[in-house]
């Protein structure tokens, strides 16, 4: 009776799904924070530097940093798994709405605005982060086994035409390229974009809304932030690391 009742048990356990909840919070600070966007591809054989630099930037929080792989690299042999054709479209509206002349890779945008310096240079030299932030960003995650639930609030000049994005990323992705510019090269990837949303600021300028994201690979976190949707100007952003 007693192996019974502990056979039993045994299964119930074994049936129950695993619960792994956590939940944390993040407020954007009360002084610009730059945001670091990288357009890279996994076929495009100067872009690993541009990853390396990105990936050294970890560790610091006074910054918010993103890598969008792009797809347009995709037809000369290697497909980036991480590529979205959104990526892409991403980095021609910013393009076209700065007035920029083209788009290529690896391209660094800080705060929405071409920084080249990252060959050797400090491209966050110029970043104005002792100037008092225009937008206030408040998250908050709630994870379990089925995802994260974000609650974002957001507060911008009224009239501005700003949105929010939110994205998701991951650290510590690495691939064997094994065809295109890459061919024979083990690449490694932190801040991998890998979902975003956005949501445009009513007049009023501020916003609550929820967002809802899938499990990810791997460890990582959320980036949000404001952007004037004239300019392409970068008004405030945070990170939150994942939750546990």
């Amino acid at each position: 009776m007693r192996a019974r009742t502990w056979i039993a048990a045994l299964a119930l356990i074994n049936a129950a799904p695993a619960v792994l909840a956590g939940t944390c919070e993040a407020t954007s600070a009360k002084t610009h924070t730059p945001l670091v966007e990288l357009y890279t591809s996994e076929g495009c054989s100067s872009c690993p530097p541009a990853d390396r630099w990105l990936s050294s930037l970890k560790g610091r929080d006074n910054v918010v940093a993103l890598a969008f792989h792009v797809d347009y690299w995709d037809y000369i042999g290697w497909k980036d798994r991480f590529a979205e054709p959104r990526n892409s479209q991403r980095q021609r509206d910013w393009a076209r709405q700065t007035g920029a002349g083209t788009i290529y890779t690896p391209q660094v945008l800080v705060d929405g605005r071409d920084a080249r310096a990252w060959r050797g240079g400090d491209p966050l030299s110029s970043a104005q982060t002792n100037e008092p932030a225009t937008a206030r960003i408040h998250l908050r995650a709630d994870s379990g086994a089925t995802g994260t639930r974000l609650n974002a609030q957001v507060s911008a000049p009224p009239d501005r035409a700003a949105r929010l994005i939110v994205a998701r990323f991951e650290h510590g992705h690495q691939s064997r390229v094994e065809a295109g510019e890459n061919d024979g090269r083990t690449l490694h990837h932190d801040y991998v974009v890998r979902d975003w949303e956005v949501h445009d600021l009513p007049a009023s300028g501020t916003l609550d809304t929820q967002l809802q994201f899938l499990p990810g690979e791997r460890t990582g976190g959320f980036a949000a932030y404001v952007e004037d949707a004239r300019t392409g100007r970068i008004l405030q952003s945070v990170a939150l690391g994942d939750c546990s």
